[in-house]
Formats: C-alpha cells, sequence, structure tokens
C-alpha cells in the first residue's frame, strides 16, 4: 500500500503542523539532539534569533485563540518514480482538543478522521476502510505528534528551527525544520512551514524525505474558529466495506515520526 503510506504520512505530518506547532518556544539558547527518548513535561527548545521568537511566539497565542480551523488544500508530491508530479485537492477541518479530518476529493477520495477515541481510514473506490482505537497507538504515540492533545509535547522538541533569511510566498516569513532526533533524521531532511505574517496561520507546508521526494502543501480559504458540526468527523461506512482494525497507513517506528 504504498500510495496509501504516503498519503497517511502527508495526512499527519500536516495535523503536527497545523494544531502542534509549538507550544512555549522562547527566548535564546537551544538543544541537540538526544537518544531520541522525549518525556512529557520536557522543556521546549529555546531560540536565539527575536525575530525567530517573535514568530512562534504569535503562532503559539494564535494556536491558544484557535478552537476550529476549516481550509482547502492541494497536495503536490514530487516522487523520483514518477514522471510527474502527483497534485491532490481536498479540504481540512480541525475542532479543539483532538479532532482532526483531512478528506481528499480529487483525483481519487479518501477521507481520514482523527478523535479522541478513534483513527479512521476510508478508501472508498477500493471499498476499504480502517478503524483503529487510538488506545491501540503504543503510548499513544500518535496523539504526541499529532500535537492534538495540547498538554502533550511540541515540534520544537524534534526539530530545531532557522528563520530563512526571506520567504519566496510574498507575505509569509519561512520557517526551516531540521530534525534533532535520529530516529526523525533517518527519514525526513528537512520541512519548511511558510506562515502568513498577518494571521500567524500557515499558508503552506513542505516536507523533503531523506530520498529527495517532497510533499507540499498549499492552503486556501483558512478560516478559524467557524461552526463545525460533529458529524464532520464521524464517517458512515457503507455496509459492502471491508474495515479493517489493523493500522496500515504507515509502520509505526519506521516512519518520519
Amino acid at each position: 500500500m504504498l500510495k496509501s503510506n504516503r498519503v497517511a504520512g502527508a495526512f499527519l505530518l500536516a495535523s503536527v503542523m497545523l494544531v502542534g506547532l509549538p507550544a512555549g518556544v522562547r527566548g535564546a539558547g537551544g538543544g541537540g539532539a538526544d537518544d531520541g527518548k522525549v518525556k512529557d513535561g520536557a522543556p521546549a527548545v529555546q531560540v536565539s534569533d527575536p525575530r525567530l521568537a517573535r514568530i512562534l511566539d504569535a503562532w503559539d497565542r494564535r494556536q491558544q485563540e484557535t478552537a476550529t480551523l476549516v481550509a482547502r488544500f492541494t497536495e503536490r508530491k514530487e516522487l523520483k518514480l514518477l514522471a510527474k508530479p502527483v497534485v491532490s485537492k481536498g479540504e481540512f477541518s480541525y475542532s479543539r482538543p483532538n479532532r482532526v479530518r483531512w478528506e481528499y476529493l480529487d483525483p481519487d477520495r479518501k477521507v481520514f478522521v482523527i478523535t479522541e477515541e478513534m483513527y479512521t481510514a476510508y478508501y472508498p473506490a477500493l471499498k476499504r476502510a480502517e478503524e483503529v482505537p487510538i488506545k491501540k497507538f503504543v503510548g499513544k504515540r500518535l496523539f504526541r505528534f499529532l500535537g492534538v492533545g495540547q498538554k502533550i509535547g511540541d515540534l520544537a522538541r524534534y526539530y530545531d528551527f532557522r528563520l530563512a533569511p526571506e520567504s519566496d510566498v510574498p507575505g509569509t516569513d519561512l520557517l526551516l525544520l531540521t530534525p534533532r532526533k535520529r530516529a526523525v533524521a533517518g527519514h525526513v531532511a528537512e520541512m519548511k512551514i511558510w506562515v502568513d505574517t498577518d494571521t500567524s496561520l500557515p499558508r503552506q507546508l513542505q516536507y523533503v524525505e531523506v530520498d529527495g521526494d517532497t510533499t507540499l502543501l498549499t492552503f486556501e480559504g483558512m478560516r478559524s474558529n467557524t461552526d463545525i458540526e460533529a458529524a464532520r468527523f464521524h464517517i458512515d461506512l457503507p455496509s459492502d466495506v471491508a474495515v479493517s482494525q489493523t493500522f496500515n497507513g504507515f509502520a509505526l517506528g519506521q516512519q518520519s515520526f
């Protein structure tokens, strides 16, 4: 399931960026790589660039003010094995504290939903789905990396942040993230976040894998604190869909997280 592996990877990564970046990054100093073990409650990494600290502080404040988030997205994948980019479009929804929905609409419909109880993936064209209780994820690691529980860790524990001298997208600041953990560095070479200078919300997200493959997510029509029906975070699966209780989106311990 190579295709679904990559889809799930992009879905999870973007969820981290959108709803889990970073709580309490402040001041000066820095931190280096360690053995990859991060304990809940560990201090956040600090940064020495005052401008970067202000951007992260503004992001953090916006996160605290954001109860819901909706947007349209375009995903562009550049894969070495394919001659042309793979482009998909869809819709993203988030509701605090821990409900996320990514729905791919074009060219193929796919839906990924995470709540505090369940991870659900639905592939209508294949008549297949996955329903996995969150408690099955060892140490609830999925929640930690998604950042859907705001009291749990932040990306600054896993990545070092730098501010690019200038951004190639007007009206944004470009953040560059490099892995601090060996387990992460084995899969991700770099992440990029284009942060809107007015809203402190992401305009674009990109991750570059160690093999050179890239995924770029561009957001449009992003709105915060708008009403979202609870049903948005539930998938009614047709009776003819084969449902697996095994998480096949990616192999835990082998993905970029």
